[in-house]
């Protein structure tokens, strides 16, 4: 029993010393190769994975290997809010998806989910990538381990419904998926619809078993996910921006040498432009599209949707504090 003990007292030792050796080693060197595991919801098909398959080429390639990444879309290592947990505790190198999830972890991002907030997504890049955004926003992601690497694209997003939606009138009590995010929530609470937050992966059965009425996202997410197939019907609101964003784990962000994490945010930009270019050539069809595939297509006036979007942020001048919104929206015009 002695010598067990003695055994186990000298285990226990080493282990202590090897911990201690780990905690020393240095970050990655000049000469390491490193593959990141980059997560998303997105299918494979979406503008956001074709513009990430772009950045993985291209840091590879500018990198001659010694970065590389690898891509995990349509929900293949968990739920969204799973997902952003992981890559908070560094258990997942990055993820690619809305900055609307950040507002969990980071209460102030919610200034960029303002009901109709910018006019296209010109505009949405020139205050994403100006200094309000930055100073104010991304430095605040990094307190909590998030390394915002780039505002990956700005999309607009609809309504679609089980039943036809002409008027804001026709959304009194139904019952429509949101992000968990509260400018989503307090808008559809405006708008006269019951919000219903649930992760993205759950919307197709949801919308078929009666669960939900409908839910919101671009038009090309509406035809690529297959909810066209469960809600038949799409209302052209463009009632929010969403901002697809690639963000990585701060302290794995910090371990890569200097030149990676330049190549890694030039491939980022790649990847932005590619993103951008493929959506602009899906949309230049999309609405054919979904008429094609047998959905009603409408364009009820949005006049009062403004106007309830408008009255939502006073709250999120009191919840965020008035001279961030008003900074923001200043920003975006």
């Amino acid at each position: 029993m002695i010598r067990c003990a003695v055994a186990a007292h000298a285990a226990l030792r080493m282990l202590a010393a090897f911990a201690a050796l780990l905690a020393i080693v240095p970050p990655a060197t000049a000469q390491e190769s490193r593959t990141l595991r980059i997560g998303s919801v997105l299918d494979p098909q979406s503008p956001v994975m074709t513009g990430a398959a772009a950045m993985a080429r291209a840091v590879e390639q500018d990198t001659g290997g010694r970065l590389k990444i690898a891509l995990f879309p349509a929900s293949q290592l968990g739920a969204q809010r799973e997902m952003w947990q992981n890559v908070q505790a560094g258990l997942l190198d990055g993820i690619i998806d809305a900055s609307a999830s950040m507002v969990n972890f980071v209460p102030q991002f919610a200034v960029l989910d303002l009901p109709f907030l910018v006019p296209d997504r010109d505009a949405a890049f020139r205050l994403l990538d100006g200094p309000v955004v930055q100073q104010e926003l991304v430095a605040r992601a990094a307190e909590k381990q998030f390394r915002v690497v780039r505002f990956w694209e700005a999309t607009f997003r609809n309504i679609y419904t089980r039943r036809p939606v002409n008027s804001m009138a026709d959304l009194r009590g139904m019952k429509i998926r949101v992000i968990p995010n509260p400018s989503f929530i307090a808008l559809f609470r405006e708008l006269g619809a019951a919000p219903t937050p649930m992760a993205f992966g759950e919307i197709y059965t949801s919308i078929q078993q009666g669960v939900i009425d409908g839910a919101e996202n671009d038009s090309i997410t509406y035809l690529g996910s297959r909810h066209i197939e469960v809600a038949r019907n799409i209302a052209l609101t463009s009632h929010m921006m969403l901002i697809n964003t690639f963000v990585m784990n701060d302290r794995q962000w910090q371990r890569l040498p200097a030149d990676l994490q330049a190549a890694l945010t030039r491939a980022s930009l790649v990847g932005r432009l590619a993103t951008v270019a493929d959506r602009d050539q899906k949309e230049g069809t999309i609405l054919a599209d979904i008429a094609a595939a047998g959905a009603t297509i409408t364009r009820p006036d949005l006049a009062p949707f403004r106007a309830a979007g408008q009255r939502t942020h006073a709250q999120f001048e009191e919840r965020l504090g008035r001279d961030l919104v008003q900074r923001v929206t200043a920003a975006a015009r």
